[in-house]
Order: C-alpha cells, then structure tokens, then sequence
C-alpha cells in the first residue's frame, strides 16, 4: 500500500495581522479595499451595495459613515477566494492536506519520523488558545449601546437590525465544553437583542442544557474578529471540536484568549468588540 504523497509544506498565515484591523489595512495596501466615505444607510443601502461588489468580484469595502453609528464597518473581507487564500496564506485545498497529513502522520511509527513531522507538529502545538492579560477587546470597557454600532437591516423583510457576523460563544453548563458559532441576533433596543439558535448546533444545545437546569447561559459576543476565527467559526466541524482551536491550526498560531469581564469564560481577546450577557431561559419575544 503506497502511502499518500506528503503535500508541499504551507505557508503560515499572514505574519503581522493578529486583528480584523490588521487585515483591513492590508487589503487596502494590496489595492484589494474601497473606503465609502459618505453617509450610507443601514436599511438595506449597505447590503445592496455590499451584494453589487460581490457579483462584480469587486474589493472590500469600508463604510466610514453609516447612519447613527459611532464606528466603521467592514464588509465583504472574506467574499472573494483571494481573500481568504490571503487570510489562510495557502489555498483552502491544502488545508484539507494538511489536516489528512496529520491524521496520516501521528503518533508517528518511529523515532526516526519525528523531525519529518516537524512542520505537523508546530500545527498541532498552535492549537492550543494561549490566555493572555487582555487585548484590543478590553482596551476600553462600556456599558452596552448596542446602537452605536453598524448594524444592518439586509433586506426589506426583515424585521429590523441584525448582529449577523458575530462569533457567538458559550459553553455547556454541565460540561463546561466551548462552542463557537454564528448565530443571527435582532437588536431591540441598546442593551436588548434577540438571540437566534439553531436547535442541531453547539450553542443551541448549550441554551437547551441551561434551560433544562433553569439557568441563564452567559455568552459572549466577538464583533470584527480576526479572519481565521471568522473561518474556523464557519467550518462545518463535528460537534465537540473546539472552533478556537482550529483557528489556531488555520493561523499556524495560538488563538489569544482573555478572561471576560463579566463572564467566567474567556473570549477572542484580539476582536474589535466583545459584548457579554446572559441568555435568560423560557423567555423569547415576537417580531411585529
């Protein structure tokens, strides 16, 4: 039986972009981004103009004005393959060779196989989040406005403005196993928003678990994370694997973590936002 054939050893991701930010700029140097500087509005204009660059493979943008915001908001970073070649430093292919090289490869067979399995083995040593003492999350704590934020209305029947990118993240309240996932989130008012679960997924399931105990489960929010987060959050993995972890072997570094504020769980700590809370059990709300 002839073994498969090793693929060509990847490079890492980026070196120098640890945030959202950092790849933002990046872009922008590559002549890959637009900034948008004139007032734009978060019912429905940001979404038609964001879907228009997608089919035209245009750049990412960056809207500095949108209506009643206090920040900036990216968009499209990730929606062209460029992108996330540029994000991931290899092609999407050879991360799938590298994860069957590694199932292939360990424990390996001798002594002798070791210093082959070299570049393997810094992948599965970057798995590990590492926690760190804080980050760009946590240089400035604030009581919730959720409606100084960008969020948008994407399209006219929806029922309002959406938190749609962000990295939701629990953990099972029997277990403590994390999760996280992207779960859509309906702002009601500054310190409110509707929290949309998927019944067949981790958080989900969490919610359920806490419900069943008659328990909140707290749960944390990333805005704007870096780009192998927002990937590994998005890759369809088996339940029980750890998101933070794959976006280590996608980085070829650790994830850095920080203690939440308010929570006891720990949270992306190089995302532009964090926002922490509870999800109280049996309590849900009607959109009109």
């Amino acid at each position: 039986m002839v073994p498969p054939a090793r693929p060509r050893r990847a490079r890492l991701a980026m070196k120098g972009v640890r945030t959202l930010s950092d790849f933002v700029a990046e872009l922008e140097r590559r002549g890959d981004l637009k900034r948008v500087r004139r007032e734009v509005d978060w019912a429905c204009e940001v979404s038609e103009i964001a879907s228009r660059e997608v089919r035209a493979d245009g750049p990412a943008l960056l809207f500095e004005n949108v209506r009643g915001a206090e920040f900036p908001l990216a968009v499209n970073v990730l929606a062209a393959r460029r992108r996330i070649e540029l994000a991931l430093g290899r092609a999407p292919a050879a991360v799938g060779a590298e994860l069957e090289e590694m199932l292939h490869a360990f424990p390996p067979r001798a002594l002798g196989d070791l210093w082959s399995l070299r570049g393997s083995a810094s992948r599965v040593l970057a798995m590990r989040p590492k926690r760190v003492g804080g980050g760009p999350a946590q240089e400035v704590t604030a009581s919730p406005d959720l409606a100084s934020l960008p969020h948008l209305q994407l399209w006219p029947g929806d029922g309002g403005r959406f938190v749609t990118f962000g990295l939701v993240l629990t953990q099972d309240p029997e277990t403590r196993a994390r999760n996280l996932g992207i779960y859509r989130m309906q702002i009601y008012d500054a310190r409110t928003a509707g929290m949309h679960w998927q019944i067949g997924k981790g958080g989900g399931f969490h919610y359920h678990r806490a419900e069943r105990r008659d328990q909140a489960l707290e749960v944390g929010v990333a805005i704007g994370a870096d780009p192998c987060t927002l990937l590994a959050a998005v890759a369809p993995l088996p339940e029980g694997i750890d998101e933070m972890a794959f976006a280590g072997f996608l980085r070829g570094a650790p994830t850095r973590l920080a203690r939440a504020r308010t929570l006891a769980m720990d949270v992306p700590a190089d995302a532009e936002f964090v926002l922490e809370g509870v999800v109280p059990p049996r309590l849900s709300r009607c959109s009109t």
